[in-house]
């Protein structure tokens, strides 16, 4: 049979109600039909049968296969709509209902259908996505033992943190469960289940005042520090942490922001939640030397110490929770953990190998919360008086522990530290302890020595006896800890001229013999970790020497050694790994270079004038740092990095930012550190320590945002940290490469979505934008640009835009004429963006300044493609806006260019072309010209 026969046969079965005699029929014709036109009627006639057959997925493949023949076939894409909502695939069926309704408007039922489909789905997305359904649905899972398995239950769990993260999540949750719920939870439940509770109230926690002290006061603080100090129990260490982002969250919910100006408000409107804060204090300073907690407890309980009861800045509030504090006992409790570092396995309670670290830090922020001379006066006499009760026993051990505490001071609030080793009978304890047969005596002794010679000045006495006595110490002990120990007070002291090379306090190759007894040690199998951290120590001061650093960065055994130390939990090793490659980096901080005429003067009047050594040149330093990431360097700084930031030192903190600066300086790094997770570990360094650290981290960060795919390199929400800390680097006094890098950086950002458009805005960077498009440095001229640009995609921005009381309209036009092709593209661009939006900023060109016709004619006639089309846009989008604009448009050389670029028939100006005629149009539409018909 024909094709016509069968098509025809098709239509009177399905008629008569034949489906699938008629679906045979439409089969057959589409085997014989030739052309796309009668497969296209057929497509659409079989499609029909399918849904009467109600076979919907065949349906709408048959509708699709039509579509393709052809893409505005009106039954095809009706036949589609139809077999899509039965499917319940209503996103895909919507979507098709309002490209319907745009190729047929006027029809009522497809109007009807769009309606109808748009109502359908909001009601399914409502029913699906409402917060207090899901909410409900996850609870019930989750309390449901008996039918649901762990894993179902842990999903739910997840499900609940995620809900909890959005506000009005977490409020269902709070009223669905309550914090009297999740204190059961805790009791009788598997390990995951409960640290997936205590993430979940975590997340209520954070910034709400009120939840937090319920939860407190519902679950309470002992329990909380009760399942923080777990011991012997699976996945201590995760759930210890668990419990420490709550409390941390609860703490700073009822602290508050301190920074917060409180002049304007009446102070007895504030919530006090003081008695419930000093609550949690007491409770953490009993569990500092409680037997029953976990070591990972303990560390977290100074942890919180160190984060919480020192104020963040000095200039906000007073100093009374750290005096309340000391008073109550708590500074004692640090030296009493302290005390043990000399040797863990001594203690009574429970310690790691940070510990020690860990209360050096905790102490160190809190005696910088004092401030007064009367407050540390106050601190000076705790301290007395606990280590003078120790060398009161008159015994071996307290000897040893009033030592490990005089360290821990020495390694943290130094000028404290010098008055301990001041008291009476101190130092003359101290030589006497070294010259024992006790090893941890000897331990104890020799490392505070080392910590004492950190300022030389401070230390005469040490500096001048220590030499010989660490000499002897390292010939005559055959203990390797004493041995490395004297080995690394040996190397301090041989590191003190810094890098002068004029004023070495050894012979010439003493300190390279010194290193490689130091290697010899990290790269020795039999050698005990303490022994390898030492000798990682011992670098830190050498390397100082330029010698050194060359002979250690061509030993790519000792390097890859130092970066095995980095993959430990024991992050005492942070600061001496993060010296040693600072140092061979040569990113130490660098006094100002000093001018020839100074030298001269110092010269004339006989003063020491420092020498570098020729190998602490640029060139030099350049090379070992690409050896030391060729080597793994990354991986271990991401290591490093990764250790909680409460237990950092400010000071390891800016030499880890510092490091991360010179492998991100070469481009060809930068895949490295984002492949390693560099970019989630600098987040936090450039939000937390010094001023210097922060900015250096900032600027890593910008340069990996420049290069990189930010969703990527920051998932989820991390992106918009982003953007609030790059805001640092756009301040006045940081150089131009770190504000040129951040202005890319955030231009890249603010090509992502609306969200970080906004985020940009909200962080009020717009006036120091705008300022960097007035730059004389053309670099930052353009990148200013090119994220104004960017920001011209934000309805936001448009409304900004609008607005009056600013010149950035004028300043857009003006950088029409700049001479750099990037800048004219980003500006001419923006403007073209800005005039398709709105009407108020076309009308605002005309009179923003006297030489916007002229650019606007330079642009159009910009020997740049893509430059003269946008300024065609812009000249198409104001004189459909403003019939004033039009007029002088018409009677000026831009309307020449105009009627040259319509006739134009070169192949590659073909846009030019088009918008030209576009804009003719208008102008012919609006009668300010006459079209010719040629």
């Amino acid at each position: 049979m024909s094709f016509q026969s069968l098509k025809e046969e098709g239509n009177t079965q399905f008629r008569d109600g034949e489906f699938e005699t008629a679906l045979k029929c439409y089969s057959d014709a589409l085997l014989v039909a030739e052309t796309k036109e009668e497969k296209l009627v057929v497509l659409k006639n079989r499609s029909a049968c399918y849904l009467k057959l109600e076979k919907f997925q065949l349906a709408v493949d048959d509708a699709t296969e039509a579509l393709n023949i052809s893409s505005y076939d009106t039954k095809a894409l009706f036949r589609r709509i139809q077999g899509l909502e039965n499917l319940g695939q209503l996103n895909l069926a919507y979507t098709d209902a309002r490209r319907l309704y745009q190729i047929d408007k006027k029809n009522k039922v497809v109007g009807d259908l769009c309606t109808r489909l748009r109502n359908v789905m909001q009601v399914k997305m409502f029913e699906e996505r409402s917060t207090e359904n899901r909410v409900k649905s996850m609870m019930k899972i989750m309390f449901d033992q008996r039918t649901c398995d762990e894993e179902k239950r842990g999903k739910a769990c997840n499900n609940l943190l995620v809900l909890a993260l959005d506000e009005e999540g977490a409020e269902e949750i709070f009223r669905e469960a309550g914090p009297s719920t999740f204190t059961v939870m805790l009791d009788d439940n598997p390990i995951d289940i409960k640290i997936n509770v205590l993430r979940v109230m975590a997340a209520l926690s954070k910034g709400h005042s009120a939840r937090s002290l319920m939860i407190l006061r519902a679950v309470t603080i002992g329990k909380l520090c009760e399942i923080m100090g777990s011991k012997d129990i699976e996945k201590s260490e995760e759930i210890s942490n668990a419990v420490f982002n709550l409390v941390q969250s609860i703490v700073n919910a009822l602290q508050g922001d301190e920074s917060k100006e409180l002049r304007h408000k009446e102070m007895d409107m504030l919530a006090d939640f003081s008695r419930d804060l000093f609550e949690v204090m007491i409770t953490l300073r009993d569990m500092l030397i409680d037997t029953k907690i976990s070591a990972d407890g303990r560390d977290n309980a100074i942890a919180l110490i160190a984060k919480n009861i020192p104020r963040e800045d000095v200039r906000n509030g007073t100093n009374t929770r750290t005096m309340k504090f000391v008073d109550v006992g708590g500074l004692k409790n640090l030296l009493e953990v302290a005390s043990y570092g000399f040797k863990i396995e001594m203690s009574p309670f429970p310690m790691s190998s940070n510990s020690r670290l860990n209360c050096s830090v905790a102490i160190t922020k809190l005696y910088e919360d004092l401030v007064s001379d009367q407050a540390r006066t106050k601190w000076n006499d705790h301290c007395m008086a606990y280590i003078k009760a120790l060398f009161g026993e008159g015994e071996s051990v307290a000897n040893m522990r009033a030592m490990s505490s005089i360290t821990c001071l020495l390694q943290g609030p130094y000028d404290c530290g010098q008055i301990m080793i001041g008291m009476k009978g101190v130092l003359e304890t101290m030589v006497a302890m070294t010259a024992t047969e006790e090893e941890e005596s000897q331990v104890s002794a020799v490392e505070a020595i080392i910590s004492s010679t950190s300022k030389h000045n401070k230390a005469t006495f040490v500096v001048e006896n220590g030499t010989n006595l660490l000499k002897q110490l390292y010939k005559n002990t055959k203990s390797d800890a004493v041995k490395v120990r004297a080995l690394v007070g040996l190397c301090k002291l041989g590191s003190s001229h810094g890098t002068d090379v004029s004023l070495r306090p050894f012979a010439d190759g003493s300190t390279v013999k010194l290193a490689r007894h130091c290697k010899k040690f990290m790269c020795q199998p039999t050698a005990t970790f303490e022994s390898k951290k030492w000798a990682a120590e011992g670098l830190s001061f050498l390397t100082l020497d330029a010698d050194v650093k060359e002979d250690l960065c061509h030993d790519k055994k000792a390097v890859q050694a130092l970066f095995e130390l980095c993959k430990t939990k024991d992050k005492t090793v942070m600061y001496g790994v993060a010296s040693t490659l600072v140092n061979c980096t040569n990113t130490y901080a660098k006094q100002d270079d000093i001018t020839p005429e100074m030298i001269q003067l110092a010269k004339y009047s006989k003063q020491h004038v420092p020498e570098e050594h020729e190998h602490d040149a640029p060139e030099f330093a350049k090379k070992r740092a690409q050896m030391l990431v060729d080597y793994g360097m990354v991986n271990a700084l991401v290591q490093l990095a990764n250790t909680d930031t409460s237990i950092q030192s400010d000071t390891s903190k800016e030499l880890l930012c510092r490091l991360f600066r010179i492998v991100t300086e070469t481009e060809g790094n930068r895949g490295g550190v984002v492949a390693a997770g560099g970019g989630k570990s600098l987040l936090p360094l450039a939000t937390e320590g010094t001023k210097a650290g922060k900015r250096l981290a900032a600027h890593s960060l910008a340069r990996i945002a420049i290069n990189s795919d930010p969703k990527i390199v920051f998932p989820g929400q991390k992106s918009l940290e982003c953007v609030r800390v790059l805001k640092q680097l756009l301040h006045p006094e940081c150089e131009a490469i770190e504000t040129f890098e951040c202005l890319m950086a955030l231009t890249n950002l603010a090509s992502m979505d609306d969200h970080h458009r906004r985020r940009i805005i909200r962080e009020q960077m717009l006036c120091d934008i705008e300022s960097y498009m007035l730059e004389e440095h053309e670099q930052l001229r353009r990148a200013a640009s090119e994220l104004m640009c960017n920001m011209c995609l934000s309805a936001e921005f448009r409304g900004i835009m609008e607005s009056p009381g600013h010149d950035r309209v004028k300043l857009l036009v003006l950088l029409l004429a700049e001479d750099d092709t990037d800048t004219r593209k980003a500006a001419s661009g923006a403007l073209a963006m800005l005039t398709d939006h709105s009407e108020k900023i076309c009308k605002q060109i005309r009179g923003c300044c006297k030489s916007w016709l002229e650019n606007l004619t330079m642009v159009i006639v910009d020997e740049e493609n893509d430059i003269a089309l946008r300024g065609l846009y812009i000249i198409r989008n104001i004189i459909d806006q403003c019939k004033f604009t039009a007029e002088d448009i018409v009677t000026s050389q831009a309307f020449e260019v105009m009627m040259a670029r319509s006739r134009d028939s070169n192949e590659k100006k073909q846009k030019l072309r088009i918008v030209s005629l576009e804009a003719l149009e208008i102008l012919a539409k609006h009668q300010f010209i006459q079209p010719t018909g040629l």
